[in-house]
């Protein structure tokens, strides 16, 4: 990985009349990191205000702002950096999910625009951060396929669930410590959104590690994110969420196959501190890791709908439908399929 932190002067951000312009890239078309990159640099004349309203013209307007408001903090800096120097290029799209889509095959982030057009979102604060939230974990999203961090589909259930909440866990924590730093270079706009989102009671937790870590840094390493981790996974509002998700993607492999539902591996500590490594710094998770993967209170689901649609997606696994093959000879059909179970198809 490449690191370089000074390529950039103080500031990045969009003032009420300014515009850029990215006329040469076609619309809802991927633009490559490293081109957005240098228009950061051309364009990042420095304002006061992180979400003073201004005027996008393009979705690529949208991404150069973001990125210069992201590359203010160091994690920002780090994770844009590495993805420049490996060809990636970001896209963005109407996502009824509003959440970013990672294709590692084509080096693609895919981000929600979170409004019906650029100049739209251009005029919303709410909207605006949301986008910069969704940038920020969209760039951990390319560092995870860039370290090449596991697929879940091959793991077991329970496992699967633990861990999309771990990958949630580390893009919400990622993306807060970007608007928190942000905050202490005097640009709340964005932390003030958040304090208002879901996020704001990990938010409030967040603030007080990180003024803490900055008075004793020896203590609190890697931004205090392991202190984190704990509270992240037990607040049920944030579990809830990424556990319907997580179900939901099951159940829809489901429908096409059994077979891609889920398996029998499970997560391993070193999946854990993968996951969690952060550029320059190290895992932050190595000191939880065993704790976190075998300690029942981090597998509650605590939402009884999640808890029922996982049974019945279990349920539906467990079925065996009839074969094809029919037997005249009963008894060789018993000794071929010892343990058939004749369902309804």
């Amino acid at each position: 990985m490449h690191i370089f932190n000074d390529l950039y002067r103080d500031d990045f951000l969009l003032d009420d009349d300014e515009d850029f312009s990215t006329e040469l890239f076609e619309e809802n078309e991927a633009v490559a990191l490293e081109d957005l990159l240098h228009l950061v640099q051309e364009y990042g004349e420095g304002h006061e205000s992180d979400l003073r309203p201004g005027h996008f013209t393009s979705d690529e307007d949208a991404l150069v702002w973001g990125l210069s408001v992201l590359c203010e903090t160091k994690l920002g800096r780090d994770l844009a950096f590495d993805a420049r120097f490996e060809d990636w290029s970001i896209e963005v799209d109407d996502i009824d999910s509003n959440h970013h889509i990672i294709d590692s095959q084509l080096r693609i982030l895919i981000l929600p625009r979170f409004a019906v057009s650029a100049a739209q979102l251009s005029k919303s604060q709410p909207e605006r951060a949301q986008f910069l939230l969704e940038l920020a974990r969209g760039l951990r999203g390319i560092w995870h396929s860039m370290t090449n961090i596991r697929e879940n589909k091959d793991l077991t259930a329970d496992d699967q669930i633990l861990w999309e909440r771990f990958r949630r866990l580390d893009h919400d924590v990622c993306a807060l410590r970007m608007a928190w730093d942000l905050r202490t270079q005097g640009l709340g706009g964005l932390w003030r959104q958040v304090i208002a989102s879901d996020l704001g009671d990990f938010a409030v937790i967040c603030s007080e590690i990180w003024d803490q870590s900055r008075e004793n840094e020896d203590e609190l390493p890697l931004y205090g994110f392991t202190h984190l981790v704990p509270h992240w996974l037990k607040d049920e509002k944030l579990l809830n969420s990424i556990d319907s998700k997580t179900l939901d993607g099951m159940d829809a492999r489901l429908q096409r196959s059994r077979a891609d539902v889920c398996g029998p591996v499970q997560i391993s500590a070193s999946d854990v501190m993968t996951l969690s490594t952060l550029p320059a710094e190290g895992s932050y998770l190595a000191p939880l890791a065993r704790t976190i993967l075998y300690a029942v209170d981090f597998r509650v689901i605590p939402d009884p709908v999640n808890e029922a649609h996982l049974r019945q997606i279990l349920e539906d696994c467990d079925q065996i439908r009839t074969s094809p093959l029919v037997f005249s000879d009963s008894e060789l059909e018993k000794k071929i399929f010892p343990n058939r179970v004749d369902t309804i198809a």
